[in-house]
């Protein structure tokens, strides 16, 4: 439909006596209604994302969709769609009314998006140590970013809604997860197993003390909000929010109890106490069995992990009464000090 000969009022107005270019300008209209609402309902479906993504996937979900709306709008003001609009107007069209009300729509959903990008990228700066550093050192970075998640909360004008807040706080926590995944497994190069306990330990130790700061210091964000009423409280689920980490961190003190027992008998093969062969061998093979289980021990949906472990502590347990059993017997055919002594 060839509109270029509008440009005017009055080129409006002329155009609207014609019954057959009212029709072709209704129906144009009608179409752009059509894709405008399709646009609208996409984008109020749920968000469709891995249940592991960090906090600058909601940024770039929100640069999008302003993108995306910001686009709708510059198309709506085109002369093109002045032109329809124009021409419907001064036929005074059923139609601009729905019209109207899917532009009003649009300009609310670009604004949301816009003030929403701008908050987001205030956070972004204090979330780069989530991906770019250990977890040692992300600790000194936490209340940073405590502090300007709530600024978002309190001051910006959309994204504050419980849901989406408590959505970030998951990304977030999603993320430190992940850098605490790295850290331990040497960027996906190791496994929890392929290390020694100097090495491990340590690594793991971080991993929970991540953790424990990253609830510490929202609690006292919380606290210090209920003395502050012109800011709004940090009224989210905390199960919903935390509850990965407090897995992954029980996975992390689990793996540590294994580390422990070999710190205690990892020199037992080398042991030359007469009998000791047969409970280095079992504990050779407890360990063994754990570590060449098939699934990522890090992964704490890996409920199987539990079991595993719950039977690994048991023979463990096992082994070192039958240790302390094969001390006491030793010791008991040593009659005098100087055959301790030779």
């Amino acid at each position: 439909m060839d509109i270029s000969h509008l440009a005017t009022p009055s080129d409006y107005l002329r155009e609207a006596m014609s019954p057959e270019s009212v029709e072709k300008f209704e129906a144009c209209m009608s179409e752009w209604c059509k894709q405008i609402e399709q646009v609208l309902t996409q984008s109020e479906q749920m968000r469709k994302e891995a249940d592991d993504v960090g906090p600058r996937a909601e940024l770039e979900h929100w640069k999008q969709r302003m993108a995306r709306f910001n686009s709708l709008l510059d198309n709506i003001k085109s002369q093109r769609c002045k032109a329809v609009v124009g021409v419907l107007t001064a036929t005074k069209s059923k139609l601009l009314k729905a019209w109207r009300q899917l532009d009003t729509r649009i300009t609310d959903v670009a604004n949301e998006a816009k003030d929403n990008v701008k908050f987001l990228y205030t956070l972004d700066k204090f979330c780069q140590p989530l991906y770019k550093a250990d977890p040692d050192r992300m600790v000194e970075s936490i209340p940073g970013l405590m502090n300007a998640i709530r600024m978002v909360n309190s001051y910006s004008r959309y994204y504050n809604t419980p849901e989406r807040m408590t959505a970030l706080f998951v990304k977030v926590t999603n993320q430190m997860i992940t850098a605490c995944k790295n850290h331990v497994t040497i960027g996906g190069m190791k496994t929890p197993w392929d290390l020694s306990p100097s090495a491990m330990i340590p690594r793991l130790e971080a991993a929970i003390r991540l953790n424990d700061e990253y609830q510490r210091c929202f609690q006292r964000t919380k606290q210090k909000l209920e003395e502050l009423p012109e800011e709004r409280p940090f009224d989210f689920s905390e199960m919903y929010i935390f509850g990965k980490f407090n897995a992954f961190t029980l996975r992390c003190e689990r793996i540590l109890e294994v580390y422990k027992y070999t710190e205690i008998y990892e020199t037992l093969p080398e042991s030359r106490i007469e009998g000791i062969e047969s409970l280095a061998g079992r504990y050779n093979l407890i360990c063994s069995t754990l570590r060449k289980k098939p699934y990522d021990v890090l992964d704490h949906r890996k409920v199987e992990f539990d079991a595993d472990f719950a039977d690994f502590k048991r023979q463990m347990q096992e082994v070192q009464g039958q240790v302390q059993g094969l001390m006491d017997q030793c010791f008991d055919k040593i009659t005098t000090t100087h055959k301790a002594l030779w």
